[in-house]
């Protein structure tokens, strides 16, 4: 599970990527829930709210008077606007609506990012464990990964004396705050150092914000507020709740624009018509969003309990997103294993660290903890009494 596929002779070598383990995990539980099984569901990324029922209402409204042909590359401005003020009510930044592109998804964000900024052969440095879409990206436009390794007493993120002692000949570096898998925050003197050092060495960050919203002690200010030419990549998946929409963003400088502009035509068209709509309108009520992410931190704070009260006590600070990155060594030794084992014997799907980090992911496993809080409660009961048997 989770190996790369072989690489046949009509197949590029740069199409030889690694499997999405967590989509696999699920396809696994789907195959069994089709035949009958109980299962709850700790695997994919997901919100387990439905998108607001203000935005499907003003849908319902405007369905048949809407027009759903091609927009504009780069987003509808309306929606554009709408991003730009949400930086003013949430980070105090003034974003400039012609700097905002609106993109197939955050994936897509990505994929412009990386491609207007990277020439094959570039150096990119990524911190492990790390989300495994961005490293196949990495390697299927020909940039070379650069793993910079984490460790547990730093949430896994980077610091600015971990950067400068890597001798590194970086031309970019990704971060991502709150991360997938683990969950942890850069904190704000340590992200302003890190701007710093990129803008005084010419590397080009990005910026992960995608679970921007998502925290449970403090916000997260956003990279602009220290750089104002990184690169943000954000989402209308996780806080918003509408990840079948597939729609995300980019801020950039404003120079970048047109090259961002010319290659979201060719690579995409445009994003779709209908969630863009949506999404224009779920800026409106920031209250109902909020009160899913006081759900999470309820999920959480159980899940916590539950591995604390097993002796499983090793992860790094959950302090944003809905994952839970567990150190699993003191029951076994092999991840997917035991991923496997709690799938098909009490019918919990969790995802194997070797999705996020080749080297040590076997000792980990990723929990997500974004469904409903009954469900994610009836997980926690069926692994611990699986472990105490």
């Amino acid at each position: 599970m989770g190996a790369s596929f072989l690489v046949k002779n009509n197949f590029s070598n740069r199409s030889n990527i690694a499997a999405f383990v967590a989509m696999e995990m699920m396809e696994r539980a789907n195959i069994l829930e089709s035949k009958g099984k109980d299962i709850i569901h700790m695997d994919v990324g997901e919100p387990g709210f439905n998108t607001p029922s203000h935005v499907l209402k003003y849908l319902e409204s405007i369905i048949q008077e809407s027009s759903y042909r091609y927009t504009e590359a780069l987003g509808m401005p309306k929606l554009r606007e709408a991003i730009s003020l949400h930086y003013k009510l949430w980070y105090k930044e003034e974003v400039d609506p012609g700097c905002v592109v609106v993109t197939v998804g955050a994936s897509g964000a990505f994929i412009l990012s990386l491609l207007a900024f990277f020439d094959v052969g570039d150096k990119v440095g990524i911190m492990s464990p790390y989300y495994p879409a961005y490293i196949n990206a990495l390697k299927a436009l020909g940039i070379e990964v650069v793993i910079i390794e984490g460790n547990i007493n730093n949430g896994y993120q980077p610091t600015l004396s971990m950067l400068k002692n890597s001798s590194l000949d970086l031309k970019g570096l990704i971060i991502a705050s709150p991360a997938n898998p683990t969950g942890s925050i850069i904190d704000n003197l340590e992200m302003l150092k890190i701007s710093k050092w990129c803008g005084k060495n010419n590397i080009k960050m990005i910026s992960d914000e995608i679970y921007h919203g998502i925290e449970y002690e403090n916000r997260s200010n956003t990279v602009l507020s220290y750089d104002r030419k990184a690169i943000v990549v954000n989402s209308f998946s996780k806080y918003f709740s509408m990840t079948g929409w597939r729609l995300g963003w980019i801020i950039a400088p404003k120079s970048a624009i047109r090259i961002l502009e010319r290659l979201a035509m060719a690579c995409f068209l445009c994003p779709p018509a209908i969630s863009q709509l949506a999404a224009i309108k779920v800026f409106d009520d920031y209250d109902v969003l909020d009160k899913n992410v006081s759900v999470y931190k309820n999920n959480r704070d159980l899940l916590i309990n539950l591995f604390e009260d097993i002796g499983l006590t090793n992860y790094a600070p959950p302090n944003g997103a809905f994952y839970l990155y567990v150190d699993i060594t003191k029951i076994s030794n092999n991840s997917a294993d035991l991923a496997l084992s709690l799938l098909k014997e009490v019918g919990v799907s969790c995802t194997p660290g070797i999705d996020f980090d080749r080297k040590y992911g076997k000792n980990f496993i990723r929990f997500s903890y974004g469904g409903p809080s009954d469900k994610v409660s009836e997980g926690a009961k069926r692994i611990k009494e699986w472990i105490k048997k």
